[in-house]
């Protein structure tokens, strides 16, 4: 007797009758008829008299009953607990550096708690970092700059975008040479070349100026678009940045020539499967990027 047999023998025995059955069941009356028969034909024997169009219990049926119920009951405990597993999936641990946490998912991450039952823990933090909370089970998924990861991180591009120029208002342009920027009697704000973006300005600045000497350099993107507003310097940024502190009097974006693209990935460890709202959040995210794009 396999468990849906199971299921509609408990079930005529708890209702007597196989419409009660079926009703209980959510199913049709000649399903539990046809189950119950092709049961029956499978063990051998009757478990139900039909006396004057009722069902009656035979001797075996009712001998196979309690383990009937200890099982049913088994099954029961199996759903409740397949419940509480879907429930605490239903926790998601999300890292990002600081700008993507805020301008990229942070919409993603509302339209998802709109789903009271969820709850998401967002935590900022480097790219190395992030892999580390990944590999020590300290976060679900993350999102990062970059197009690769070290061993043990799964690693899907998302998008690519340029690098833009962050100037004070002051300069005119719509669109500017890097090496007009290292030329520039305004010195070039550098970022940490031990970060993803760090090092594509790194390199591209040491193709075009390889003595270029940063008289100011930082780790946080928003912390050379700060300086900009004290007139400390110009600065090389991310698109996400650059929309975030252009709207500021003191500053704006604009082109850099030749382009400097970069990439956003998502993060994952590769011995930890996704959960279903994982997916879900990933689903969404990349729907947001190519509504952007589109």
């Amino acid at each position: 007797m396999n468990l849906r047999q199971l299921e509609i023998f408990y079930a005529v025995m708890q209702a007597g009758t196989i419409s009660g059955a079926a009703k209980n069941l959510n199913v049709s009356q000649p399903n539990v008829t046809r189950v119950l028969s092709h049961t029956e034909m499978q063990l051998g024997f009757q478990l139900f008299e039909r006396v004057k169009g009722r069902l009656v219990p035979t001797q075996e049926a009712k001998t196979l009953l309690p383990e009937a119920e200890r099982i049913y009951q088994q099954l029961g405990q199996f759903r409740s607990l397949t419940n509480k597993v879907k429930k605490g999936s239903l926790h998601l641990r999300v890292g990002a550096p600081p700008i993507l946490a805020s301008a990229l998912l942070s919409s993603v991450i509302a339209k998802l708690c709109e789903d009271q039952a969820l709850s998401v823990e967002v935590s900022t933090a480097n790219r190395d970092e992030l892999c580390q909370g990944l590999l020590k089970n300290e976060l679900d998924v993350a999102v990062s700059f970059g197009d690769d990861a070290p061993s043990g991180i799964a690693c899907e591009l998302l998008a690519t975008k340029n690098m833009v120029a962050l100037l004070p208002t002051t300069d005119t342009s719509q669109s500017v040479e890097l090496a007009s920027l290292l030329d520039s009697s305004l010195p070039v704000i550098g970022l940490d070349s031990r970060d993803p973006l760090g090092q594509l300005l790194h390199r591209a600045i040491h193709k075009t100026h390889p003595q270029y000497h940063h008289q100011i350099s930082v780790r946080s993107y928003g912390a050379a678009a700060e300086l900009i507003k004290h007139n400390a310097g110009s600065a090389v940024v991310d698109p996400w940045t650059a929309a975030q502190f252009s709207h500021v009097n003191t500053m704006k974006a604009a082109e850099l020539t030749p382009p400097i693209p970069l990439h956003v990935s998502i993060l994952h460890a590769e011995h930890q499967p996704l959960s279903i709202t994982a997916q879900q959040f990933i689903a969404a995210l990349k729907a947001k990027i190519e509504a952007q794009e589109s």
